[in-house]
């Protein structure tokens, strides 16, 4: 076989393998990042979802503190007017 056509084809070969290299290589980060956006998307709607839920307690929280304190004053004006 002519040394050039070998040179010309062992080129070829390693020029394949570099491109499918590189094509691999960037199929894979384009996996990887998909993977991590999609995974941080999760995580920003369970937060969102966790926001909501505290807000929910924190008003529940505020009413019944509303009407501990109303019991409060009643039990008080209660017990202050039977001393009276």
């Amino acid at each position: 076989m002519d040394p050039v056509l070998m040179v010309g084809a062992w080129a070829a070969a390693a020029l394949s393998v570099i491109g499918l290299g590189r094509v691999l290589y960037h199929a894979f980060f384009r996996a990887v990042k998909a993977a991590i956006r999609e995974e941080l998307e999760r995580v920003w709607k369970d937060q969102d979802e966790i926001e909501r839920r505290l807000d929910l307690l924190e008003q529940t929280m505020h009413y019944l503190r509303q009407q501990l304190d109303a019991l409060t004053r009643m039990m008080q004006q209660h017990v202050g007017g039977g001393e009276q």
